[in-house]
């Protein structure tokens, strides 16, 4: 954000919510809520979720319609919030879509589901310039979100690549570590 106004790729988020939420209506002919979620940081003057709700409904979004949730500094906590706004709302069995860039629909997803929100993600363009940066970043993201996993699935690998490696070098070798390993189990 700049100050009180929202980013060109912030804004870019935003009409693609307005799109969908003036197509369900004109579909229909029912009006969804939008939450537009993000907090405050250190250089902006209002949360993000203030402004981002100023420019919706200065972009065709009605203002009964567009809720703010002004508290949440990540997307785990952007899921957490609207959840809570969504079921305050006390929507028999609510449609959820989120919104947000389309490098990072994925993980935004994962974090929905951590928190029990069934919802379905729109990505909105974002420039090519942006893109390997961002898809970097978020690559580094999921994989940290799951580190054990893929350090098993790491060691795994190198011990596979190291089997195959002795199975080139030494036929025989194999052989004798599995009688070894057959032992080792025999005196368990």
């Amino acid at each position: 954000m700049n100050g009180d106004q929202v980013t060109p790729l912030l804004s870019q988020r935003i009409d693609r919510g307005i799109k969908f939420y003036q197509k369900q209506l004109k579909k229909k002919n029912k009006r969804a809520k939008m939450i537009l979620s993000g907090g405050q940081g250190g250089d902006e003057t209002v949360p993000e979720g203030e402004a981002m709700r100023k420019y919706a409904v200065a972009h065709g979004a009605n203002p009964n319609d567009a809720i703010a949730e002004a508290e949440s500094k990540t997307t785990l906590q952007n899921m957490q919030y609207s959840k809570r706004i969504i079921d305050s709302l006390k929507i028999d069995k609510p449609k959820t879509i989120f919104v947000t860039n389309n490098y990072h629909t994925f993980r935004a997803a994962m974090f929905a589901k951590t928190v029990g929100l069934k919802a379905s993600g729109l990505g909105s363009r974002t420039a090519r310039f942006f893109l390997p940066n961002a898809v970097m970043r978020e690559y580094i993201a999921v994989v940290n979100r799951q580190r054990k996993v893929h350090l098993v699935m790491i060691i795994g690998l190198f011990l596979l690549a190291l089997l195959f490696s002795l199975l080139e070098a030494e036929p025989g070798s194999v052989g004798h570590m599995l009688q070894v390993f057959q032992q080792f189990i025999d005196h368990l």
